[in-house]
């Protein structure tokens, strides 16, 4: 097995409306996402939930949908490429973070191997408690293997948001799936991550999740 030096941070569920997406969720889990902010100048707001994963290891899943009182934002401008889902669309894992040692030196080490992770650029949000978070993250564009590829996520030693008073659920476990089922798998390899990729015709992840109403399935 791959040792797994970039560290799962948080899964992105792309919702195209985040109050009922959260009542969604609340009624297949039985636990409510907390509020997380907005994305000034992205035009998308948050909600989270924690996670536990592998043994306890702490990371959350992030709802992500459009912010109303953001309007006008150009789709390449919005967090995360959302702005090219359009609208009405079904509820998706959008894509996923890690979270390498050192950022910097993972890019170098993506490109030298020929493989887009994006730049690195600064990103911020303010929480319900008018508390600020920062962070760094490099994200491909478009999306690398369709978002089955992780971007990569730097919080510069600030407050992460699983730390945060936040309802947990348990992370049974992630799939990627992909037409190029091997090239994924060395894309991660080279990132330091071990998650199991499966060949499909399509490509996507999903995710596992224990809750209080028994185990919830996200695509």
């Amino acid at each position: 097995m791959v040792t797994m030096t970039a560290v799962l941070d948080h899964l992105v569920l792309a919702v195209p409306d985040l109050d009922e997406a959260v009542r969604d969720l609340a009624g297949r889990t039985g636990v409510v996402a907390a509020p997380g902010g907005s994305h000034p100048g992205r035009g998308t707001r948050n909600a989270l939930l924690g996670l536990t994963w592998r043994g306890g290891s702490r990371c959350y899943l992030e709802l992500l949908g459009p912010d109303p009182e953001q309007v006008g934002v150009p789709p390449q401008d919005t967090m995360l490429g959302f702005g090219r889902l359009g609208r009405g669309f079904a509820p998706r894992l959008h894509t996923w973070a890690v979270r390498p040692s050192d950022l910097d030196a993972t890019v170098r080490t993506a490109r030298e191997a020929g493989i887009e992770v994006g730049e690195a650029v600064a990103a911020s949000r303010a929480t319900p408690s008018g508390d600020r978070l920062a962070w760094r993250l490099a994200v491909p564009d478009p999306l690398g293997f369709g978002g089955a590829q992780p971007f990569l996520i730097d919080w510069q030693g600030t407050a992460h948001p699983s730390d945060a008073e936040l309802p947990v659920l348990e992370l049974l476990g992630v799939e990627l799936r992909h037409p190029d089922a091997d090239a994924l798998a060395r894309v991660l390899r080279v990132l330091g991550v071990d998650v199991p990729v499966v060949q499909a015709p399509q490509a996507g992840l999903g995710a596992r999740l224990g809750t209080p109403r028994g185990p919830v399935e996200l695509g």
